[in-house]
């Protein structure tokens, strides 16, 4: 999980929140309104709800593009829950929330790179547990 996240206002202009997450190299941008999150816009949701059909930038508001509603996970939810989860809801990006309060974001990336980690520890655990058979 990422806490080092980049948010927008839902009435910000499109622009501006783009601006931000070239600025922070980030595939996503939370969109909230005081404090409750309302939505999330994507690289996809940019290209498929403004540049696709034309729209201005500058003049349209995150709240127009943005998906909604954004599916979170809870901040003690498993790896596996969250990789279920978006397998099944074929998103990309989920927001992290503890108490109601976003604290992170999971990207599939963050699932990638955990899957070596993991691939590791059962292969330790399958060979602390292994008891070789004499055989007759």
């Amino acid at each position: 999980m990422s806490t080092d996240l980049v948010e927008a206002n839902s009435n910000e202009p499109l622009s501006e929140a783009v601006t931000r997450m070239l600025e922070k190299d980030v595939g996503s941008i939370i969109v909230t309104e005081n404090g409750e999150i309302q939505g999330i816009i994507t690289k996809g949701d940019v290209l498929k709800k403004a540049f696709l059909y034309g729209l201005e930038a500058r003049e349209v508001s995150c709240k127009r593009v943005m998906s909604y509603p954004a599916k979170t996970i809870s901040w003690d939810s498993s790896i596996e829950e969250a990789a279920k989860l978006m397998s099944r809801d074929n998103i990309s990006k989920l927001p992290v929330v503890r108490e109601g309060k976003l604290v992170g974001i999971v990207t599939s990336t963050d699932i990638i790179r955990t899957e070596p980690v993991q691939v590791s520890y059962l292969q330790e655990l399958v060979r602390a547990r292994y008891v070789p058979h004499e055989r007759t």
